[in-house]
């Protein structure tokens, strides 16, 4: 029986005779493919013909046709890989002929203005595998006769769409070489031109920014803003920028207040976790976006080597986001060290951060002799292997425009007039005084700097001023070099010279910044040639009468005297002299103090005095007001000889809205109310401490007890850390009931805790601005609702830069102020507390402390950094004192630092701080610190008490002299 098929059964045969067909010719293909790269056959050969060169292991290489470009294999290539390089001439390809032509002029009109192509231009085709790394070579131009301007540079996309980039590499036996990892499609050396270059103005919240500076700069980064752990921003704006300034608005963010004490570690914990890295990088996109900005510096300093790659990672990813916005990245990083030959950078890489970055600013430190052309200095040899690292359009150098003070090669940037301070003041002398004291007409008068010597010369390799002052044997032992308009174009030249991107200042809006240093910006900025001239050294002396009209004029070399008969109508006169640096036809003026001279015949009337010219005082802002002599001269019988000097307190203690007081162990201690009273104070203060349940009555006993010996007291409150962080909510609770019975009982000032920014007085881990503001605002309402007559005082923040040293325990003072600020503190109080209590220099001096220069070292910069973050309000100095160990045992190790204070300095130094204080228009009160403590062990508070151990007080005698 014949068996029948089923149709659909032959089908699905059908289909499955296909398949194995198809299946069989697949395989053969992939065979046949297999065979192609087997010997002797090769894929390159069949499907492109012999052009391409095959290169497998490291140093393998392909030359071009004319030998002067080279590509080599930097490793070994897993597999295949070909190279096909063919060139166009620089004529042709700035012409658009050539057989490759048609890819020329989307090219050539690609290239940016400020590059001339020197070489032929290499096209590289490839295929295969390309190895890991690639080496490129290229041989400079025969004819070109300065070939430090001379770069790489690669096109990367295809033949229509791309851009030309920056390939860093080096000099190497005329040729310029590199390592990359992408290989670009065509390749040349382009002569780098000078654009218009980029001033970048940084400042901090001490300062604001200044109109004229703002003429001149074309980025402005205003400081304040700090990274915290967890990838957040803190922190306020330094003043005076805005969005709508004629420069591009990029605020700075650091790791710091003071780049002596720089934060490494909050910002390696960031960068260093991914998470939180990603969202600090959001915060400052976010900030940036939210704000304004035209983009961000970032200056974190101080970073270990191991966070070269993490910190890499950072600025990428940070530069993407800001660009992806249409922002603009900075970056500042500290100079390269040169390691036995070799550039050394630590964390900051430099080639990749200059690949992502906009402007890339390096610290090249205050040392003028580094910009000496020799390239055995920092900056020529630093930026001859810089250039070939990052573009070099990119490159700022950050130059510092104050002046310098080396001794014995340590450097210190200063004020103009400060590093003239040495000089000191004139004294004068004169023969044949008449029976009266007086000098007669027609004597001879001899005046005279009583500071120390110098000799004032000119550096022609570095066009700049210098002044050493020399010892009595001739030997140099402080050198100033003075940084002028002139010397300071001299170093900005560097960046014409090897066309980078322009300069960058961190110190521009600080006091003492020479004349026409900001006018030579301008020039530097607007490419205006300035004429490089030497400059001159001199004295002028001016004699001015009674009324202030200039009688004589006469001028000297600053080493020499002034000797001059004065010829004038009788009466008193001054003698006022000033230092003279010529350059340019300009001269810039350092005004010295001055001294009177009484004129008269035996039969004159004495006439009004004159004023002799005050010695400046170096600050920021405010300007120290001019001291005027109001007393008579001293005159003191030398022999035939008088000298004569301006009254040393100058005009006193101005009272007219200035008070100044004395903290005291009681306000009913008779033996502290003598000593003030003579002293002339007006304020008591006294501390009183909070625990959870305390009665106010205490404090009220005191204030009583002060204000019937006639003072107004100041009640400073000091609370109880633990209680406060065991129970927050409700201590500050407690607290404000407790303030606010102090306040009915009839107190004048309460200053609203004590030193919160330090763990002594506030939990460890919880210190911040924002959290004193949460106690202070129901403290303060508390007052006001007592008594609205209380004056309130915020808590003075202990002066301190420890913070990175002690992270938890410490906030940076200036930085504490600023979150209060930022936290809307400056509205629950009439007047901002301050400490001083470490000087070892007169109050009114901004420099020579033998420790550092750290700002809370001296009075005006304590004075105008806390202004500067004040919002307005007065200061107020609830502590200032002067330690001596005079009348007691040696000072305790931490304390030994004011080893060196006499007891008169601190009698003279407390007078002087009144006075200064006073003249400030925003000081409030001084509450000397202290009248009568005895305690002298680890805190030797008897070490700052005027009462001294033998009942002696010469401050109080000096206070009441400055009235």
């Amino acid at each position: 029986m014949t068996q029948q098929s089923d149709p659909s059964a032959r089908k699905g045969n059908s289909a499955g005779c296909w398949l194995t067909t198809i299946i069989s010719a697949f395989v053969a293909l992939v065979l046949v493919v297999v065979a192609l790269f087997l010997p002797p056959f090769n894929l390159y050969d069949v499907l492109v013909g012999s052009n391409y060169t095959t290169i497998s292991l490291q140093g393998d290489a392909v030359p071009s046709a004319d030998g002067r470009f080279t590509l080599a294999a930097a490793t070994d290539v897993d597999g295949d890989f070909g190279v096909q390089v063919s060139q166009v001439d620089l004529a042709s390809f700035e012409s658009g002929s050539g057989a490759a032509g048609e890819w020329i002029p989307a090219v050539r009109n690609a290239v940016p203005y400020y590059l001339a192509l020197q070489s032929s231009v290499y096209s590289v085709d490839t295929v295969g595998d390309a190895p890991d790394s690639t080496f490129l070579s290229l041989r400079t131009p025969n004819n070109i006769p300065n070939t430090d301007l001379l770069d790489m540079y690669g096109w990367y996309g295809d033949a229509t769409v791309g851009e030309w980039r920056f390939i860093p590499s080096q000099p190497s036996e005329n040729r310029l070489e590199t390592v990359v990892e992408d290989v670009p499609s065509y390749i040349a050396i382009f002569q780098v031109a000078p654009d218009v270059p980029e001033v970048v103005v940084s400042y901090d919240v001490a300062t604001a920014l200044d109109p004229e500076v703002a003429r001149v700069a074309t980025v402005v980064a205003p400081g304040g803003l700090q990274p915290r752990v967890d990838g957040t921003v803190s922190g306020s704006l330094a003043a005076g920028s805005d969005a709508n300034g004629d420069y591009r608005w990029m605020p700075i963010i650091r790791n710091f207040n003071d780049p002596r004490s720089v934060d490494a570690e909050t910002v390696s914990t960031i960068i260093s976790n991914p998470a939180v890295r990603a969202a600090h990088i959001n915060q400052l996109t976010m900030t940036t976006n939210n704000n304004g900005f035209d983009g961000l510096m970032i200056d974190y300093r101080g970073l270990p080597a191991e966070q070269r790659d993490n910190f890499t990672a950072f600025i990428s990813e940070l530069a993407s986001s800001l660009q992806a916005q249409g922002r603009v990245l900075g970056v500042v990083v500290p100079a390269a060290n040169n390691v036995d030959g070799l550039w050394e950078t630590g964390a900051y890489d430099w080639r990749a951060l200059g690949s992502v970055v906009d402007l890339f600013e390096v610290q090249l430190g205050i040392n003028p002799q580094f910009y000496t052309a020799n390239d055995n200095q920092l900056v020529e040899a630093m930026l001859g292997w810089a250039v070939g690292a990052v573009d070099r359009t990119k490159i700022l150098l950050n130059v510092s425009a104050l002046s310098v003070r080396d001794i014995a090669g340590n450097l210190t940037p200063i004020g103009y007039d400060e590093a003239l301070a040495g000089l000191g003041s004139v004294r004068v002398e004169a023969d044949n005084i008449s029976e009266t004291g007086t000098i007669e007409p027609g004597t001879t008068i001899r005046a005279t700097l009583d500071g120390r010597e110098a000799i004032g010369s000119y550096d022609e390799a570095l066009n700049s001023p210098y002044l050493d002052y020399v010892d009595e044997d001739g030997n140099t032992t402080a050198r100033i070099w003075v940084t002028t308009g002139s010397a300071l174009r001299f170093r900005m030249n560097w960046t014409e010279r090897l066309a980078l991107g322009g300069v960058g200042f961190d110190d521009l809006l600080g006091d003492g910044v020479a004349d026409g240093v900001v006018q030579a910006i301008g020039e530097y900025s607007a490419q205006i040639p300035t004429p490089i001239t030497m400059a001159e050294w001199a004295l002028r002396w001016r004699i001015v009468d009674a009324n202030g009209e200039v009688v004589q004029t006469e001028t000297t070399a600053l080493d020499a005297d002034l000797e001059i008969t004065l010829e004038a109508p009788d009466g008193n006169y001054a003698i006022n002299p000033a230092v003279i640096l010529n350059e340019r036809n300009t001269e810039q003026e350092s005004v010295r103090t001055g001294a009177e001279v009484a004129l008269f015949s035996a039969t004159s009337t004495p006439t009004p005095r004159p004023t002799a010219t005050p010695t400046p005082v170096p600050t920021m802002t405010p300007t120290v007001a001019p001291v005027v002599a109001t007393n008579p001269p001293v005159i003191a019988n030398t022999g035939g000889q008088v000298t004569t000097n301006a009254n040393p307190l100058g005009a006193g203690v101005i009272l007219s809205g200035f008070e100044y007081g004395g903290h005291v162990t009681s306000t009913s201690s008779q033996r502290a109310i003598t000593a003030m009273q003579s002293a002339g104070m007006t304020w008591m203060k006294i501390q009183v401490r909070h625990n959870f349940g305390a009665d106010p009555s205490g404090a009220i006993a005191s204030i009583q007890n002060g204000q019937a010996a006639g003072f107004r007291v100041l009640i400073g409150t000091v609370g109880n850390k633990t209680e406060l962080g065991n129970n927050t909510d409700a201590y500050i609770q407690d607290f404000a009931r407790w303030i606010g019975g102090i306040a009915a009982g009839g107190a004048d000032a309460i200053e609203v805790w004590n030193e919160p920014n330090i763990d002594r007085e506030w939990p460890t881990g919880q210190i911040s601005g924002q959290a004193y503001v949460n106690l202070l605002a129901p403290a303060s309402n508390a007052i006001r609702s007592a008594n609205p007559g209380t004056f309130i005082i915020l808590g003075a923040a202990a002066p301190t830069g420890a913070e990175a040293a002690f992270p938890g325990q410490v906030v940076n003072d200036n930085t504490w102020l600023s979150q209060v600020a930022s936290a809307g503190g400056m509205a629950y109080v009439d007047c901002i507390g301050v400490h001083y209590n470490e000087g070892i220099v007169p109050p009114t001096a901004t420099g020579g402390d033998i420790r550092d220069n750290y700002y809370t070292r001296y009075l005006p910069t304590m004075v105008n950094v806390y202004t500067g973050l004040s919002q307005g309000k007065p200061l107020c100095f609830t502590e200032l004192g002067y330690v001596t160990s005079e009348g007691y045992p040696p000072l305790p190790t931490f304390f030994d630092w004011g080893s060196g204070n006499t007891l008169a300095e601190q009698s003279a130094w407390l007078a002087q701080a009144a006075a200064y204080l006073s003249q400030q228009g925003n000081v409030r009160m001084m509450i000397v610190w202290n009248v009568d403590f005895t305690l002298y062990a680890g805190d030797p508070q008897g070490g700052y008490a005027i009462i001294r151990p033998d009942g002696s007080c010469p401050a109080c005698s000096a206070l009441s002299s400055a009235r």
